[in-house]
Parts: structure tokens; sequence; C-alpha cells
């Protein structure tokens, strides 16, 4: 079997040659080809393609690597290779202006519409990444510029760009179109955050679900596009940790619109996949209402509130997981066997239901030997 085979036998319960392996390890790569300090290129999932000049960069890559790709690594160790397709479309925009300006470590994001103006702040992390600081929607009366942004948002899929990604990937990999969170998961992370969204929901209800009613209609059109694009797998990802989206908030404004958007997608016959890498224990009696087929980015305990087999009870027939052993035992000098022991665990909790892979991404400061070795013991690991 190639690991595309794999993939898809898994999610279809047919038998397996091996157990599958399907590390993140793009954070990794970008963060050795990049100097410290400066914003990375290429965020987790991304694709890098052999002829960018990122593989030129030696950085600190180790010396045995320093002549690699990024694919050399799922080539040359036999990995398989999961892609998150960020950019299959482009969103036109009319009777609003967005524009994105940096001043060293910080990054405004402002949108101009008729009815005002909002801003969003990050802030340059050590590692690479924006970590944001300043919402957008500094009150409820802002959530009318959100859903006028919505109304006035068109997206523009660009199949070509799909189908490029997924050769080049060719039989290493998967890719999954990435749609933009749900209506309520952007509420929480883009537009208000959490303290805010909270406020809201007591304070003003009704603005809360007119938008709500707004940017679903506008999301409902996204999911229909990515249900006529030649890729199998879709992701719709909240980031459900339990302390952003609690379980009463997952059930009532979160699920309702997972079960529209897997109904459209299921009916074009695609794989549906969500990204659950946080506090979850809450959200696992709720799996089997929200008609996901595939988990991504399960982490559990120590660096969540869940063990392994809570997760794999908790799993209703028929769906699948990407669950991975703690990144942060990459990073803190563990022996290996430690790391291995917790790759069985994993592997035997699931009984042929898992991807097994580093949870959920390898830290820029983890260790690619390890990874290796997790990886020389999926391929030899019976799967019956």
């Amino acid at each position: 079997m190639t690991h595309r085979e794999r993939f898809f036998a898994l999610l279809e319960g047919r038998p397996l040659d091996r157990a599958p392996f399907f590390p993140d390890v793009t954070n990794w790569y970008a963060a050795r080809r990049t100097l410290a300090g400066q914003p990375r290129r290429f965020g987790s999932g991304t694709f890098i393609p052999d002829d960018d000049p990122i593989h030129q960069f030696p950085g600190d890559m180790p010396e045995a690597f320093r002549d690699w790709t990024f694919l050399d690594f799922h080539r040359r160790f036999d990995w398989g290779l999961p892609v998150h397709l960020y950019d299959w479309a482009r969103w036109e925009r009319a009777g609003f202006e967005r524009s994105v300006s940096r001043g060293g470590a910080r990054r405004v994001t402002r949108l101009r519409t008729p009815l005002g103006t909002l801003e969003k702040v990050e802030l340059l992390a050590a590692d690479g990444s924006w970590a944001p600081v300043e919402h957008f929607a500094k009150g409820v009366g802002d959530l009318e510029v959100a859903a006028y942004v919505a109304r006035h948002t068109r997206v523009v899929p660009d199949p070509g760009r799909i189908r490029a990604v997924l050769e080049a990937v060719g039989p290493w990999g998967v890719g999954d179109v990435v749609l933009s969170r749900s209506p309520f998961g952007k509420l929480v992370h883009e537009w208000m955050g959490v303290e805010r969204t909270a406020y809201a929901l007591v304070d003003a209800p009704a603005a809360v679900r007119d938008y709500l009613a707004v940017q679903e209609r506008a999301d409902l059109v996204e999911v229909e596009q990515a249900a006529r694009m030649p890729a199998r797998v879709v992701i719709l990802s909240d980031h459900a940790d339990e302390s952003l989206i609690p379980p009463t908030w997952y059930r009532e404004f979160c699920i309702p619109f997972y079960r529209k958007a897997c109904r459209i997608l299921h009916d074009a016959g695609k794989v549906v996949s969500t990204h659950l890498d946080g506090n979850i224990r809450g959200i696992l009696p709720l799996l089997g209402e929200t008609t996901f087929d595939l988990l991504d980015g399960c982490t559990p305990a120590p660096m969540t509130n869940y063990e392994v087999e809570g997760l794999a009870q908790a799993m209703p027939p028929g769906m699948s997981c990407y669950c991975g052993v703690p990144a942060t035992f990459f990073s803190q000098g563990l022996p290996t066997e430690t790391i291995l022991a917790y790759g069985r665990r994993i592997l035997d909790a699931f009984a042929g239901r898992v991807l097994l892979n580093v949870g959920d991404i390898l830290p820029t400061d983890g260790s690619i030997e390890q990874v290796i070795a997790l990886g020389e013991l999926a391929g030899g690991y019976p799967t019956a």
C-alpha cells in the first residue's frame, strides 16, 4: 500500500499492511531554515515544494539533513504526509477594504467598511508565529460590521492549485481542503474572543444570533464550493478546546452547523475532518452528534485533560482519528523508549482506527531523531 491508500483504507475499515504514520514536521523544518526572530513562511501542515528557495538556507539544520528538502524526510523515512490546503481559494471583497501593516514585531489587520473600521492586533512570538492580542470586535455593536463583511465576501475556488499540490504529494500523503471555522468559531477566535463572547451571549443574545445567521449563510456557500473541489478530504476546525468553546456552547452553536456542513460534503462523497488538539474531555460525549469522519490533531494527557483510552472509547463506530504522542515529550530529552511506549499505547487503544503522529505538531525544538524512531515503530507494528 502507498501512504495515501493506507489512509483511506483505515477510514473505510479495510485491512492495513502496517500502522499508518503521518507526522507533521513542517514547523520544525521551517524553523531550521529560518533565522531566529523572523516570521516563518510556512505554517503547520502546509506543503513545502522541492523547488522552494527555503531549502537553500542552511540555518541550523542538522548536518546529516543539510541537503534534504522537506519532502525528503517523508521519502527517505517512509512517512505519510498530511497537508492542509489553506490556499485552495481566494476571497474577493466588495464594498470594504482589508489591509495588513507591520511594524517590527507588531502586525495590524484593518477592515474598513461603510459601517466603521475594525482592527486586529497580533505580536510576533519567539517561534516565528503571530499571536493575537486584540480582536476585531470591541463590543456587540461591531458585530454589524462582521455581518457586513460576511455579506460582502465571496469565495473563488482554485481547483488547479489543489490538483498541483495533490500531484506533488502523490502517493506519500493526503491533502485536505481547509474551511474557515464555523460561524461560532469565527466569533470566538476572530471577532470577539472568549470573554467578550461570553458577555455578549448574556447581554445581547439577539445580536449574536443575528450575526451567526448571516455568517452561516455565507459559510455554507463556502462548504458547497469545497464539496466540488478535487480533494476527497475537507477539514472544518474550531480548535474546540473546552476553555475556548465549552461543551454547552459546542452543542448549541457548533454542532448544528457541523451537521449541515457534513450533510453537504457527505452527499458529495467527501471525508469530513475536524481539528481537536486541546482539552476536550467534556466534548468527548458529543463526538457522535457531530457526524465527522475523522478527528485531526488529537493530543492526550499530559498535554491535555483526557487519556488515550477515553478518546478511543468515546469515538462512535465509523470515526477515526489522528492521535499523537504528546509533542512536549519530543522537547524534554526523555528516553526514546518513553515515546515508543506511548506510541504502542495509542496503537493498541484504537485497534486499527488511528493515524499515529506527533500530537499534533513537532515543536520547533523537538527531536527529529525520536520522530524517526516512532516511525520505525509504526512501520513494524502489527495491524490485526
